[in-house]
């Protein structure tokens, strides 16, 4: 994979297999959307094991055509969509299983992110993760549609999951 431009910082090799792993079984045949994509790398992984589709979300053009060469020089179809996410996540109409999205450090509008991300046509076993820094408690145990489920601390990097409110009692993830 072409080395992401220095804005991008991209999720450790050991959050990522960890997020992966949680998920589990549920990646098959997924429909996935990567938020705040960088090098698109979680759409990538989300293919390569049997995601149905990835769609990469990222405002940095210079790093959508980074990840539309990558997906090419792969022979794997990632959609791309340069957009800011939160007006992406507002009119996008298509469902998806499966929400990755990991903004930027110094970003400040969690709340707000994981409400808009409840407001997508997500089926009810949906499962919405939230990379954010250590420490962070950005979220409320309940936004909006979304209910938290569990948080996954990685060294620096913490995941926050999220379920349907109504379903998130009954939706098991794995370690």
């Amino acid at each position: 994979m072409t080395v992401p431009p220095a804005a991008v910082r991209p999720t450790s090799e050991r959050a990522r297999q960890a997020y992966f792993n949680i998920v589990g079984g549920r990646i098959e045949g997924a429909r996935f959307l990567d938020l705040f994509a960088g090098s698109g790398i979680f759409s990538f992984e989300a293919l390569s094991r049997g995601a149905a589709s990835a769609t990469a979300v990222e405002r940095d053009t210079r790093n959508v055509a980074l990840i539309a060469k990558e997906a090419a020089a792969f022979g794997v179809q990632v959609k791309t969509v340069t957009a800011d996410t939160l007006q992406f996540v507002r009119r996008a109409a298509e469902p998806f299983d499966l929400v990755y999205a990991d903004p930027p450090y110094a970003y400040e509008d969690y709340g707000e992110l994981v409400e808009v991300i409840g407001k997508l046509p997500l089926p009810p076993r949906a499962l919405v993760a939230v990379e954010h820094r250590r420490g962070m408690r950005p979220f409320q145990q309940e936004t909006g549609r979304l209910r938290l489920i569990r948080t996954a601390e990685y060294g620096e990097v913490w995941i926050s999951f999220f379920g349907i409110a109504e379903a998130a009692t009954g939706i098991a993830i794995g370690e």
